[in-house]
């Protein structure tokens, strides 16, 4: 038996009347789904009917069937969420990469609003994440004064994987000094070589 959509328009907001019918033996049905479904097509729309239909004359078989679609529409649903995380994830690869570049490029210092905008890339620390070796994050430094609309955030910069615990700078510190991470962070130029705003420097915390 093949159907075909004979008639489909949305009847309301979030209901979509589809009319269906088969020329041998002829058969028609009407329903109403639920939601917009006008940009679905024929063949889905008419697996929709059919499927409706089945639950009205057979209960039982039709709560199965549409535990079953339930079921793969979760799994496509999460497979279309995976990849799109995915696709985050390397936009944020890209753009961390970039202010690790720059940060550590002390041959090339960064303006410091740049050097505020770039961090506010950077994700702050989160308590209890382990980061592999050669990733970022930021900190804020509370007792920093902005001078230049530098701000107050540090990067840290992973030479070997480390579980952050919620420490501050000061207490990062010995870690820094044994090489396990680099605290980076904007310095004010000395006052004997006044440099140009694009040229003020950002260096490792000594």
């Amino acid at each position: 038996m093949e159907f075909k959509i004979i008639n489909k328009y949305l009847q309301e907001e979030g209901r979509t009347f589809v009319s269906i019918r088969s020329a041998n033996p002829y058969t028609a049905f009407e329903r109403v789904l639920i939601g917009d479904r006008t940009n679905e097509s024929d063949e889905v729309l008419i697996q929709a009917v059919l499927g409706q239909v089945a639950t009205e004359l057979n209960p039982a078989e039709g709560v199965k069937k549409l535990q079953e679609d339930l079921h793969t529409q979760a799994q496509e649903y999460e497979a279309k969420l995976a990849k799109k995380d995915e696709e985050i994830q390397k936009v944020k690869d890209v753009a961390e990469w970039s202010v690790l570049a720059r940060v550590t490029d002390v041959d090339h210092p960064l303006d410091p609003t740049v050097y505020k905008r770039g961090l506010e890339l950077v994700d702050l620390g989160k308590t209890g994440t382990t980061y592999p070796a050669q990733a970022i994050f930021a900190l804020e430094d509370p007792n920093h004064v902005e001078k230049f609309s530098e701000g107050k955030r540090v990067m840290v910069q992973v030479n070997q994987p480390f579980t952050y615990q919620g420490e501050t700078l000061d207490q990062l510190e010995s870690l820094h000094q044994n090489g396990k991470i680099g605290i980076w962070k904007w310095t004010e130029p000395k006052a004997d070589e006044p440099k140009p705003a694009g040229e003020l420097e950002t260096q490792p915390v000594q």
